[in-house]
């Protein structure tokens, strides 16, 4: 068994800034020593972890993610068209329920059988994570080879590799709402097209801010619009860009951050909205572009036509709230939050369908990339 401290101040001189998770109860104490200590982000689910630790890792802050097995498909999909793709290693400690030979629960024993290939298959590196200082500082430095390779690097963690650390109480926080700008419904019949809303961004945005554009329809029209160094084009990973947002806006609090979401992507992943809200970061800007359809597969429905979200993110706990159906009210709510940074949530109903050629970004994910990161120096 290891001391946790110890382990912390091993992690730390590797550099390890910022950590993201969901419970495990058998990396408990490293999630104590994280949230006690550490920098720490609490996610609502596996895939949000990473996405976030990948934010971070984005804007120059080394991340890692703690999870449970038992919930490790949740990650999946960044960890494949992520973190593999753009070549944004994470370092990832996996609580290793259903280990062969130690006696678990039914639930986990199918997916401990898997944990390793399932891992390896998704292109991760994968250690076993020793029970002594010495081998485990030895297996920490094999990591790191194969992080500046490009490659992330997850270690499987067993009952008992921890010694017990006591969780400091923190002061409860409770709902602090925050202000809600709506105009009246109806203002304008004409809802505009998503690539004149994504014009609005692009020719006002400062040389300080970064767009980050959802998968899908949102990406290949900003490219299209405009291919600039501070533009990142989501590809895969349905759901994710808001907590890239988050992660990116904690690890460089001086740049502006604006996540340009669709309903279809936010609606897989709307424990997102109370991750951001907890958090609170001025300098993010959330935006929905809302056309009530998947357009980049025929122009399906999605749930979102019944739904209230400005009233929802509101209920999250965003600091401001404003909605838009025309290249005014987007305008406005732009300049506003320019004006006075706090975290906002902006819905903009869009009209369906798409720009006519549509072009693909040309430059890969993970040129885009360092691209970007050469942009935020």
């Amino acid at each position: 068994m290891m001391d946790t401290s110890e382990f912390g101040a091993l992690l730390q001189s590797h550099h390890y800034e910022l950590f993201s998770g969901v419970p495990c109860s058998l990396l408990q104490p490293l999630i104590n020593l994280a949230s006690n200590s550490l920098d720490y982000v609490a996610a609502t689910n596996e895939g949000e972890a990473v996405a976030i630790a990948t934010g971070a890792q984005l804007g120059g802050k080394k991340s890692a993610v703690l999870l449970q097995n038992s919930g490790l498909t949740n990650a999946l999909a960044p960890l494949t068209s992520l973190t593999n793709i753009f070549e944004v290693p994470v370092t990832g400690f996996v609580g290793f329920r259903g280990e062969d030979g130690v006696p678990d629960e039914v639930q986990h024993e199918f997916m401990g059988q898997i944990t390793r290939p399932l891992l390896e298959t998704s292109g991760v590196h994968v250690i076993h994570l020793k029970t002594d200082l010495s081998s485990a500082a030895r297996q920490l430095e094999e990591a790191q080879n194969f992080l500046r390779r490009g490659k992330s690097v997850f270690f499987l963690v067993s009952k008992s590799t921890f010694s017990s650390l006591d969780l400091r109480s923190s002061p409860l926080q409770a709902y602090q709402g925050g202000t809600l700008t709506i105009p009246i419904a109806g203002s304008d019949l004409q809802r505009p097209r998503r690539y004149d809303v994504l014009k609005v961004f692009s020719n006002r945005k400062r040389d300080d801010t970064v767009l980050l554009a959802t998968t899908g329809m949102c990406g290949r029209e900003l490219f299209t619009l405009e291919d600039a160094p501070n533009n990142f084009y989501m590809v895969g990973s349905m759901g994710c860009i808001s907590s890239i947002g988050l992660g990116l806006s904690i690890a460089r609090p001086e740049r502006k951050i604006i996540a340009l979401d669709g309903d279809g992507a936010l609606l897989m992943r709307m424990g997102n909205l109370a991750t951001n809200a907890c958090y609170r970061p001025d300098n993010l800007l959330h935006v929905l572009l809302d056309n009530e359809t998947h357009d980049s597969t025929g122009g399906q429905a999605t749930a979102s036509r019944g739904m209230n979200w400005p009233m929802i993110a509101h209920g999250a706990g965003y600091s401001h709230v404003a909605s838009a159906s025309n290249l005014g009210e987007v305008e406005q709510a732009l300049d506003d939050w320019l004006a006075q940074s706090r975290l906002t949530f902006l819905h903009v109903s869009i009209a369906p369908g798409s720009i006519s050629p549509l072009g693909r970004p040309t430059i890969s994910p993970a040129d885009a990339v360092r691209r970007l990161q050469e942009f935020m120096k």
